[in-house]
């Protein structure tokens, strides 16, 4: 029976690459989250400015009102600033766990092709020992014929 000498290299590289991935998919899960929470804030911008329109059209617009939507769209403003840092950041990582992941799968798939390398060669080893055996039993009965 066939059996890969460096299966447990293999499985090491299998296990290897798991953990990458693992890793990768929680890297991209943070920077959705911080994307999202960049989108949320846009849309909360959006919404102030379009209450604040409204309120100037209706004639009911206060100085507090002006003052609250200028402080709320600063606050805003550095708020995203921050996250835009780091999404950025997030992206950073997210490319370096992605190469990491990469690495891992070439060396994942190295592994393979030795396996199926080393498996080919098996097999033409017990075909060529077979066909040895069939050619030993056939010359046996062709000289047990003759005699």
């Amino acid at each position: 029976m066939f059996r890969f000498s460096l299966e447990t290299a293999l499985d090491v590289r299998a296990r290897e690459e798991k953990i990458k991935m693992k890793e990768l998919a929680d890297k991209v899960a943070v920077e959705r989250k911080i994307q999202n929470n960049i989108n949320e804030m846009e849309s909360k911008v959006t919404d102030s400015d379009q209450q604040l329109n409204q309120a100037k059209q209706s004639g009911k617009f206060t100085i507090n009102q002006m003052k609250f939507a200028s402080t709320f769209k600063e606050k805003m403003k550095k708020d995203l600033t921050l996250s835009n840092q780091e999404l950025t950041t997030a992206k950073e990582k997210v490319a370096e766990k992605q190469q990491l992941l990469l690495a891992a799968s070439k060396a994942k798939k190295t592994m393979e092709i030795l396996k199926e390398r080393e498996k080919k060669r098996y097999w033409e080893k017990l075909a060529k020992q077979e066909q040895h055996f069939m050619d030993e039993v056939a010359s046996s009965l062709f000289i047990q014929k003759r005699i």
